[in-house]
Order: structure tokens, then sequence, then C-alpha cells
């Protein structure tokens, strides 16, 4: 699958009238991990982190102020594109403690890892966040 399409597949909310960034921010955060790491696993901890980094690059181009990682993250785990290794059930994705808790490592399915092998998208899913 190529990286529009991979885009377009995505179930991205739009309760508010504008389209929801998150799912690409994670994105950007999952290819800025995997473009120094070259690994297809990663820690909440690190991707949290790299998700806030990018949320602050890019929030002049959206509305939302809800810079909280977990609805993305389930919604990539519900889709198949990521992998959580958990010590127990997340009960609430909502709640960066539990998250932090019990989530042990995180690995992007292949197809998701096969993004990034593209040297520009990070440029494609910036020109994304709102469209």
């Amino acid at each position: 699958m190529n990286t529009e399409e991979f885009v377009n597949n995505l179930k991205r909310d739009k309760a508010r009238g504008n389209l929801a960034p998150h799912q690409i921010i994670l994105l950007i955060a999952l290819s800025n991990i995997y473009s120094i790491s070259k690994s297809d696993s990663t820690d909440i901890n690190t991707l949290n982190s790299e998700f806030q980094k990018v949320w602050k690059e890019h929030k002049n181009l959206f509305i939302s102020k809800n810079n909280k990682i977990g609805l993305p993250l389930k919604a990539f785990v519900n889709r198949e594109y990521l992998q959580l290794i958990t010590t127990d059930v997340i009960n609430d994705f909502r709640n960066n403690l539990e998250l932090e808790t019990k989530v042990k490592s995180i690995k992007m399915y292949k197809a998701t890892a096969q993004l990034f092998q593209d040297s520009d998208i990070k440029k494609y899913l910036i020109t994304r966040i709102i469209k």
C-alpha cells in the first residue's frame, strides 16, 4: 500500500467540524523514531515524547488543543497498524499513566514500517495534517 492510500484509509475524526490531526501527528512521530532507530519497535515514553514534540511543531496548522496520544494509538492498534505488547489490559487509552505503566513496547506491523522507507514521507504527512 502506498503512502497516499494508507493516509486516505485512516478514519480521522471530524466531530468538531475540522479534521483531527492526531493520526497524522502519530505517523510523523513514528516516522521520526524510525528514521533515527531504523527499528520497527519503540516504547510508549519515546513515542509520546515524539508525539508531543511533533504536535508543538505543527500546532499552528490546526485548532485542536487535545494533544493526547491515546485515541490515535488505539485506532492504530484496532486497524492493525501497531501492536502493543502490554502487561495487562488497557481499560482507558485516554489515561497516559495507564499507558505508561501497561505498555511494554510498541511494534509496527510490516505495512506501517514500510511507509517509512520513503525518504519524503514526512513532507507528505505534514501536507496531510489538515486534509
